[in-house]
């Protein structure tokens, strides 16, 4: 049932952005249109995790395991993981990051950050869930690492291609890029996955990522959707198949 009413919902909003914002020039970003096109992905990133299991397996699973909190391992696990996603997203990430002028607007920018982190992180359950699909009798290190390089691949065309063109408004400059993605982002998978893989704490993994893109949304200062005022679009380029990829700010071009 929930898949239905989501698939409903995905399937109105749809019409919705096919009437209204559709043919929007490249140069214009729109929070309304940005908000739309990124509820639709929420509302697929939850079908998808329902379709997979791992919806179902997070709704049946506790927050902390029986012995888990008397366990010195998983708590010093437990507070690295956190200190590493609270120190590269809420420091490096929020202070490397292009704003243009626009404000905090702290409801909007919450819900924009919750709705993107829950559903991200059903949504990268959802390739573990796969993994052990294909590899049933697999060793866990090799269901580890089909799902690792799932999710690598999903996120570099994702958000090169498309997140970062239609959904964010202009946050970055080329050697921002080149320095978050191996400051924050790879490790972040790395380091929540293994940490998922060896203790299976769905709500942990779940509010991990949710706390990163908490600080990516207050850090790019993510308009709210009936905002008017006036942002950078992302400065885009030809990417794979020549479609186009966010390449970030550069003054001299725009």
């Amino acid at each position: 049932m929930l898949i239905g009413i989501t698939l409903a919902v995905m399937g109105l909003l749809l019409l919705l952005y096919a009437v209204r914002d559709r043919r929007l020039p490249p140069g214009i970003w729109s929070a309304p249109a940005a908000w739309l096109r990124a509820v639709i992905y929420f509302g697929f990133c939850l079908a998808v995790a329902a379709c997979s299991g791992a919806l179902q397996a997070a709704l049946a699973s506790p927050v902390v395991y029986p012995g888990q909190s008397s366990d010195p391992w998983w708590l010093l696990s437990t507070a690295v993981v956190a200190v590493f996603i609270f120190v590269a997203y809420w420091g490096y990430w929020y202070r490397n990051t292009l704003r243009f002028g626009r404000k905090l607007d702290v409801v909007p920018q919450l819900v924009f950050g919750l709705c993107w982190g829950i559903t991200t992180g059903l949504y990268f359950l959802s390739f573990w869930h796969l993994a052990v699909t294909i590899g049933p009798h697999w060793p866990l290190w090799l269901v580890w690492l089909l799902a690792y390089a799932l999710v690598s691949l999903w996120q570099a065309l994702w958000m090169d291609m498309y997140w970062d063109v239609y959904v964010s408004p202009e946050h970055d400059t080329p050697a921002s890029i080149r320095a978050k993605v191996p400051r924050t982002h790879i490790p972040n998978m790395t380091l929540c996955l293994t940490y998922f893989a060896v203790y299976q704490n769905y709500w942990i993994f779940i509010a991990l990522q949710t706390v990163a893109l908490l600080a990516a949304s207050f850090g790019m200062r993510m308009p709210a959707p009936w905002s008017r005022e006036s942002t950078p679009a992302p400065r885009r380029v030809p990417g794979l198949l020549g479609l186009p990829r966010a390449a970030g700010y550069e003054p001299d071009r725009d």
